[in-house]
């Protein structure tokens, strides 16, 4: 999202993902300004889009303070909502004109033209975003649920793991609060699956709501676990994971399906989709 996508920023925050250290994506909402310090290493970008004053970045953390890794990704979610109540409100974001009311209805059964590779790419941009950042979610959450079944790499302590876990928390529901504010309200205009009070449909925010049952239970347990309240189990630990996994990773998947090219030509025309933002 270019509101995702936006804002050239002086330091930045990121989780550790295992496994390819070329391929990995990862999402990064990161504040402009801020005094709070980073440790990380930057590794490969993700291609930049036009906006207003945002950037995204793939990187891979060292996380040689984990107190200070936490700070920052809360400092980094707290400054974006900042920045994104301001951009909101600014006259650069524009709604994409709707030809038609939200109620309109798409004739699935009508035989719809074969688009040009040049066309399925501007309709699919959306969910190539989209899906980068879900392979960041579905990165750190294999990394997570791994080392509760299986083990930990060796040189990763309790605090760094459990720091991890937190980390993953915090960026998924600032990752969910972004979409509802300001990106689904614009697919509502014209998309069932993203209305919140349809009650056939709507079924991207019933996911959130599903997800964020489980989600809320497993950051309480890691942040107890974090600040000594509890003793760490990895059983337990796993049993709050598991609880909401197969929805998350529904969630994940349907999500992109939506935002795919031979979907959204049903509702958007090419102008209206160049309109919506990210």
């Amino acid at each position: 999202m270019r509101l995702w996508r936006s804002l050239v920023l002086k330091k930045s925050w990121a989780f550790r993902i295992p496994g390819n250290t070329q391929n990995t994506t990862l999402l990064q909402i990161l504040p402009v300004t801020s005094s709070r310090p980073a440790s990380i290493r930057v590794g490969l970008s993700l291609p930049s889009y036009s906006g207003n004053q945002i950037q995204t970045k793939i990187s891979r953390a060292e996380m040689s303070d984990d107190n200070k890794f936490c700070d920052q990704t809360m400092g980094a979610a707290e400054d974006n909502a900042e920045i994104l109540n301001a951009t909101s409100a600014s006259k650069d974001v524009k709604e994409p004109p709707v030809q038609a009311e939200s109620s309109q209805k798409v004739e699935a059964e009508k035989p719809l033209p074969k688009l040009t590779a040049a066309e399925f790419k501007a309709y699919n941009r959306l969910a190539v975003v989209m899906d980068q950042y879900h392979n960041h979610f579905r990165a750190t959450w294999t990394e997570i649920i791994t080392g509760l079944r299986k083990s930990r790499p060796k040189n990763q302590s309790l605090r760094q793991f459990l720091s991890i876990a937190q980390g993953f928390c915090r960026m998924l529901d600032a990752h969910h609060n972004i979409e509802e504010s300001y990106f689904f309200p614009i697919l509502a205009k014209k998309m069932p699956a993203f209305q919140k009070h349809n009650k056939e449909h709507g079924e991207m925010i019933a996911h959130h709501r599903q997800i964020h049952k489980g989600l809320d239970k497993f950051e309480d347990y890691v942040n107890a676990c974090k600040s000594g309240e509890k003793d760490f189990v990895a059983s337990d630990m796993l049993e709050l994971m598991e609880s909401f996994e197969k929805v998350l990773w529904q969630h994940l998947d349907e999500e992109v399906q939506q935002l795919g090219a031979e979907n959204m030509r049903k509702y958007w025309t090419l102008e209206e989709l160049k309109m919506i933002p990210m």
